[in-house]
């Protein structure tokens, strides 16, 4: 009989360390499987640091892009060494930070463990991980390749963040200006209008037209908070609305496809993530339905997602990519359709594919500085009517005021 030293994860997360009394190894691993808890490590006491009993939380954790990049890059690292699938993890789940990085890695070597493939663990946690992330783990497996596939999936998952951040930094002061703007509306409204308002009803003076409107405006909102919290609840509803339903963002998709410049980016956001992901799939070993199945959710658009969706089961009754794509010219560019075309013929899809991923990338560059400099002068233009509309509604009576006593 030893002492045996573990740490284990709850479904939702919480992480618990102990000790248990047994004869060997497994013994440990069918007493926490009974406790339904995930092993992430363990040891015969004296073997390793001894741990007391404590909890953790994982629940507020999650798996950010470069948790991911990290976990990928150090796994294909440890493996091309030289280690087994094994040591690779247990030297992860030493060095992860996260409580909830610790579980996913502990039931990915519990799996191991138990004859299941590691892409088996990666796809229960859809939650963290995409589709194509588990979907090039198991082809490399599949083609006893897994650290080459490994590498190319850093190489994805660093480009997709890449195109993340250029996105989120375009956007970055067009929102700051935006949320400023708001502020100084608020703060005029809530604060600097009610105050004039005595003022202005003490003089007995008549008020300009627009003067009215907005001192209406602004004793309504003062007067009426739950009015106030109820808009900005609802506000917030809506944009997660649009956010977490189908419907939602398809229409917000649509909407975004009416305006000029925002649509072109749009569409090479969707191609850039479509061919980048079936080029990578495909240099894995997946065959063109697979690669093809597991990029729709990849392409982070809906309308791309029921395109290729519909494609793919023209493909199982046999019409090439290219082919099927031709119903869908409003999405993918003639040229892309005919290069494609090319490629299946030639053998060739797999680099044709990734050529065009580079080329909508630079292309989407392009169109990020063209909506920069389109977004700033109209949101500019906009925020400074407004202010100016009320600054002039607070300077009419203050001047008429005025003039009353020269």
């Amino acid at each position: 009989m030893a002492t045996f030293i573990y740490e284990a994860s709850d479904k939702a997360g919480l992480i618990v360390k102990g000790k248990f009394d047994a004869q060997k190894q497994e013994d440990v691993f069918e007493y926490l499987e009974k406790k339904e808890l995930i092993p992430i490590l363990v040891e015969k006491e004296g073997e390793g640091k001894i741990k007391k009993l404590s909890f953790s939380f994982a629940f507020f954790e999650t798996v950010s892009p470069t948790d991911r990049i990290l976990l990928v890059r150090n796994l294909a690292a440890t493996i091309k060494a030289g280690l087994n699938i094994i040591e690779s993890l247990d030297i992860l789940i030493m060095d992860a930070s996260k409580n909830l990085m610790k579980a996913i890695l502990g039931q990915a070597k519990f799996n191991l463990q138990r004859g299941q493939p590691l892409s088996a663990t990666f796809s229960y946690y859809k939650k963290y991980f995409p589709p194509v992330f588990f979907g090039l783990i198991r082809a490399g497996e599949a083609s006893g390749r897994l650290d080459a596939t490994l590498e190319e999936l850093s190489r994805y998952l660093i480009k997709e963040h890449n195109l993340n951040r250029k996105i989120k930094s375009a956007l970055a002061y067009p929102l700051i200006l935006l949320i400023a703007s708001i502020g100084v509306i608020a703060l005029l409204l809530f604060f600097v209008l009610p105050r004039l308002t005595k003022s202005f009803k003490s003089a007995k003076m008549e008020l300009p037209l627009i003067t009215k409107i907005l001192l209406g405006i602004s004793n309504f909102l003062v007067s009426h908070p739950i009015f106030d919290l109820a808009m900005i609840a609802g506000i917030v509803g809506l944009i997660f609305y649009f956010k977490r339903t189908d419907w939602g963002r398809r229409t917000f998709i649509l909407i975004l496809l009416k305006i000029p410049v925002v649509k072109e980016l749009v569409k090479k956001v969707a191609l850039v993530r479509f061919t980048r992901t079936l080029s990578s799939l495909l240099a894995s070993g997946l065959t063109a339905i697979e690669g093809l199945t597991l990029s729709i959710e990849a392409v982070g658009n809906d309308f791309y997602k029921r395109a290729i969706l519909e494609s793919v089961e023209s493909i199982k009754r046999g019409v090439p990519i290219s082919k099927s794509f031709r119903n869908y010219t409003d999405l993918f560019p003639n040229l892309l359709i005919n290069m494609i075309a090319v490629g299946e013929r030639t053998g060739t899809l797999e680099e044709v594919l990734k050529t065009f991923s580079d080329f909508y990338e630079e292309e989407v560059d392009n169109n990020i500085k063209d909506l920069t400099t389109f977004l700033e002068p109209i949101l500019l233009l906009i925020m400074g009517l407004v202010v100016g509309a009320i600054a002039l509604s607070i300077l009419l009576p203050i001047y008429q005021l005025v003039g009353k006593f020269i």
